[in-house]
């Protein structure tokens, strides 16, 4: 995994909840993303019950910061407890650029509860995006609430991103967040990278990856 300047992306080993080894972000300078979308353009998608939208600092609040105390999602991403102040969760969000990285709240519609996110790290030079997902609000666990938003998000990011591959790299223990992608007609199986990462008790596990292309 490459380094990160941020303890929260840096902390995001392979196979988490989906989660992503975000590349080294190249020193060339930025192409402009075809399709017309401005580079740097927040994302906003609206798709079924669902709202999708490129997080500002002003979305950290006591609730977004009690999910990085969750040891449930946190197992699920493979991540420590993270002690983020209100401030820091701020800088955090504040770091995706909208063009390399994009951190992606997902709301409820009808209550506009962000209840979760999606992280997309992106290779600019290969056009191939890397993705993280969690669902911090418990009550929205087991409710279907990946398979109803990523065909969205995968749709925004082939239309007007210019990305033409998607990758999730999940553990093979992570049976909550597998069962999202074995059956996912949007995705197919890659690979089985045995022994890939260290879980937090130093046990080894099997990475599995999965990616999706434009068609």
């Amino acid at each position: 995994m490459s380094p990160s300047p941020s303890p929260l992306r840096s902390a995001m080993a392979p196979g988490g909840q989906a989660a992503v080894p975000p590349a080294r972000r190249p020193a060339t300078p930025i192409p402009v993303p075809q399709y017309g979308t401005p580079a740097g353009a927040p994302l906003l998608v609206e798709t079924g019950d669902f709202l999708l939208r490129s997080l500002v600092p002003a979305d950290a609040n006591e609730r977004f910061l009690a999910w990085l105390g969750n040891e449930e999602m946190l197992r699920g991403l493979n991540l420590p407890l993270l002690n983020f102040t209100l401030p820091e969760l701020a800088d955090f969000i504040a770091g995706f650029d909208n063009q390399r990285n994009y951190l992606v709240g997902i709301f409820d519609k009808r209550t506009r509860l962000l209840i979760g996110f999606y992280t997309v790290d992106v290779n600019l030079a290969h056009k191939v995006g890397h993705l993280t997902t969690g669902i911090g609000e418990n009550a929205y666990w087991g409710k279907g609430v990946l398979w109803a938003t990523i065909d969205a998000l995968l749709d925004h990011f082939y239309l007007y991103r210019d990305v033409d591959k998607m990758v999730a790299r999940i553990l093979g223990n992570n049976r909550r967040m597998l069962f999202n992608f074995i059956d996912n007609t949007r995705f197919v199986f890659e690979a089985r990278l045995r022994g890939e990462c260290l879980s937090l008790d130093g046990k080894r596990l099997d990475v599995l990856v999965f990616a999706s292309f434009r068609t």
